[in-house]
């Protein structure tokens, strides 16, 4: 029984690693091009609290890890964009960069913005790196998972 159990453990530690071994999808101009525009278009709701869209693209197993490390899952995130004490802008993105894998069904998104926003009558912003993970569900791109994190400052001489 206690072999079993090692043998299960060994098994579950073991699959990331063997799907880190999967080849990315070719990358496809197209393919490159719908994900930044389903992006754009996610953004844009969540600036302008378009939840009835949101509700539809955010998968059901959605979560946000946001800057200050809160987890959140579908439900809280939707609740956090309706707050009007909460504006957000994600400006100037750069340094964008698509991958696709499992046959071009998800796509991770990474990229520099500007972030400018307010919380409870207090600014928040800066320099901020973003990681996203789209999937086909249904033939249609859901967000599976957004992250934020600010990044560090650079010297002057390094900008």
């Amino acid at each position: 029984m206690k072999m079993n159990r090692i043998a299960i453990l060994a098994a579950f530690l073991a699959a990331p690693l063997l799907a880190r071994g999967q080849a990315p999808a070719p990358k496809n101009d197209k393919a490159v091009q719908e994900v930044i525009e389903f992006r754009n278009r996610y953004i844009e709701a969540e600036e302008n609290r378009d939840i009835a869209f949101l509700e539809r693209i955010l998968a059901d197993d959605f979560f946000a890890l946001n800057p200050q490390g809160k987890l959140l899952d579908k439900a809280g995130q939707l609740e956090n964009l309706k707050r009007p004490d909460r504006t957000l802008k994600v400006l100037n993105a750069r340094e964008t960069h698509v991958q696709f894998y499992a046959g071009g069904q998800v796509a991770i998104l990474t990229e520099h913005v500007t972030v400018d926003g307010q919380d409870k009558g207090r600014a928040f912003g800066g320099e901020y790196r973003f990681l996203r993970v789209f999937a086909k569900q249904e033939g249609k791109w859901k967000v599976v998972l957004a992250q934020g994190s600010p990044m560090p400052e650079q010297p002057a001489s390094a900008k």
